[in-house]
Formats: structure tokens, C-alpha cells, sequence
């Protein structure tokens, strides 16, 4: 499959982007700077990776390998949630059986992502070949649904159950109401070929707006709502992170390996080991510790490539 070198491009800067969610290096520059970042311009990373899979879903479709392609996800999911056991056997400590029971389910902090674009990416195959309006209508719905828990419980108009769901963000950051719309919009970019129909400055200025909404919307929601909520599920997060990978399409020159896809992955599956000892074992500041992670995920990432662990792992 023909790999874009401004998508793989695209790919590393979100996964760093994943970093600094989990260790903001902007934090000693005050709380509005934190709301910018990590609880607005950051969280474009995550449905921009789901955007991106569901691009590349739609050859896996077709080619009948949609079961292979989720065993694969939760073969991953199952090795690295087994590689993490020292960072989470904490959860075990309790003696009660529904928390890690929980924890498996939904996944450990960036682990989610597995399951829940394995949960997206059969979905999407059990309705792709619906017509695009009822497409359109799945993907906005679902996608509302989880913009509306996010507001929702911003301004406590929404009460989770803490003892039963323990983080309320798992209500709203899944493969129900954050993958699967995600996952539909790239399936549909490539289904009706969108890149080639649009014209570079119209995806520019979307994409730069889209950013721009992200961050407003990010302020005003911290600025605004009585509660604290998660900033997974932005209303402008639909509209800019599509645009992003339409904008990423627009430009032809091809990769000619996909390394720094590996290296993406390996980013995002490995910087959190960095985040936990940093946090955990050491008085270093988040800047320190987003570096330590950035830096650190590469050379492991290296080692894995060079072992042929990646194949494997990533």
C-alpha cells in the first residue's frame, strides 16, 4: 500500500502530541497555556490517528480482513497491557474484582486506543457497505453523542457514577463515541476520494480554522462550565481533524519505507513508561519529563527495529 510521506509526517507530530498530553511541557507557562495545549490543540492526536486508520480501513475491507485486522488490535492490546503489569498491578491490590476487571475492559491510559479502534473498526465493517446518508448519520451520531456527555458533564447536568465507571472520562473517550466517528470519516475520505475533489487552499483554511475552534472551544468550555470535564470530545475536534489528514493527502511525494509510522507507534505506546518513572520516581518538572519521553520512546523504538520486535509490538 502506497504510504504518504506528509501522513507519516502527520503521524509523528501527533504522537508527540500524545505526549504532551501526559506530560505537558508548556505547564510552568500557567493553566490558560495548559487549556491551549494539552486540553485543546493536543487533543486533535488522538481522532486524527482514528481519521488515519479509518483511510486505511477501507482495503482491509475489501480484501475480507476485517476479523485479522481486530485480532490483530487486541493481540496488541493483550501484549502490551501484559508489558505495563509493573506500572497497573496496583489495581489488583484492593481484593475487589471490578476494577481491573474495568481497567481490562476499557484499557490503561494510552492502552484504550487499541480496544476501542478494534471495537470502531468492527463496526465499521458490519456497515460498510451502507449508503454514505446513513454513514453520515452513524458517524454524527455517535459523535454528538459523545460531544454531549463531555458537555454534559461540564455542566453538571450529567452525574456519573464514580464507584461504578471510577474515571467518568471512559463514558465518552472509546470506540463507541470517540473511534468509530472518527474511523467512519476516514472510510468516507477515501470511499468518495474527498482529497482530490478539494482544492489546497480551501483544506488549508479549514484546517487552520478547525485548530483554532479547538482551542477556542477548550478555553470556553474551562472558562465556562461549572465542573471540569474531559476535553477528548470537542465539537471542532469533526471538523479539524479530517481537514488535517485532507490537508496531509494534498501533497503526492511518497515514503519509501514506513518507519516513521513505526516510530509514530512505538512514540505513542512507549513514552507513558518514561511519563510513570518520571512522574513517579523523580522531582523533574512536566518539560523535562515530555523530553525524557519524546527522546526516550525513539531509542526504544530504534532498539525494537532493530531487534525485529517492532513487527511484533508495533
Amino acid at each position: 500500500m502506497d504510504r504518504k510521506l506528509s501522513v507519516d509526517i502527520l503521524k509523528i507530530l501527533m504522537a508527540v502530541m500524545v505526549v504532551g498530553i501526559h506530560a505537558n511541557p508548556l505547564k510552568p507557562l500557567g493553566h490558560d497555556a495548559i487549556m491551549l495545549s494539552g486540553g485543546g490543540v493536543y487533543r486533535l492526536a488522538v481522532p486524527v490517528f482514528f481519521v488515519i486508520n479509518g483511510y486505511f480501513l477501507g482495503p482491509v475491507l475489501q480484501g475480507g480482513g476485517a476479523a485479522r485486522y481486530v485480532r490483530r488490535l487486541l493481540v496488541l492490546y493483550a501484549l502490551w497491557t501484559l508489558l505495563y503489569l509493573p506500572a497497573w498491578y496496583g489495581v489488583l491490590k484492593g481484593g475487589a474484582a471490578w476494577p481491573p476487571l474495568r481497567m481490562l475492559l476499557v484499557g490503561w491510559w494510552q492502552l484504550w486506543y487499541l480496544p476501542g479502534l478494534a471495537l470502531a473498526a468492527a463496526l465499521v465493517a458490519l456497515v460498510r457497505d451502507w449508503t454514505t446518508p446513513r454513514l453520515i448519520a452513524v458517524m454524527a451520531g455517535s459523535f454528538l453523542a459523545g460531544v454531549a456527555i463531555v458537555y454534559g458533564i461540564a455542566f453538571d447536568l450529567i452525574h456519573p457514577n464514580k464507584a461504578l465507571i471510577g474515571d467518568a472520562t471512559i463514558l465518552h473517550r472509546n470506540g463507541l463515541f470517540m473511534g468509530l466517528p472518527f474511523v467512519l470519516a476516514g472510510f468516507l475520505i477515501r470511499r468518495h476520494h474527498l482529497d482530490q475533489r478539494l482544492g489546497l487552499p480551501v483544506l488549508t483554511a479549514v484546517a487552520v480554522l478547525g485548530v483554532a475552534l479547538v482551542m477556542g472551544e477548550s478555553l470556553a468550555l474551562d472558562r465556562l462550565a461549572p465542573k471540569g470535564a474531559g476535553h477528548d470530545n470537542l465539537l471542532a475536534l469533526g471538523l479539524a481533524s479530517p481537514a488535517l489528514l485532507l490537508l496531509a493527502l494534498k501533497f503526492p511525494r511518497q515514503s519509501a519505507s514506513k518507519v516513521l509510522g513505526t516510530y509514530s507507534s512505538g512514540i505513542y505506546f512507549i513514552h507513558v513508561a518514561f511519563c510513570v518513572i518520571g512522574f513517579r520516581y523523580t522531582d523533574l518538572g512536566s518539560f523535562w519529563i515530555f523530553w525524557l519521553a519524546v527522546t526516550g520512546s525513539v531509542a526504544v523504538t530504534w532498539g525494537l527495529i532493530r531487534s525485529g520486535l517492532s513487527r511484533r509490538l508495533l
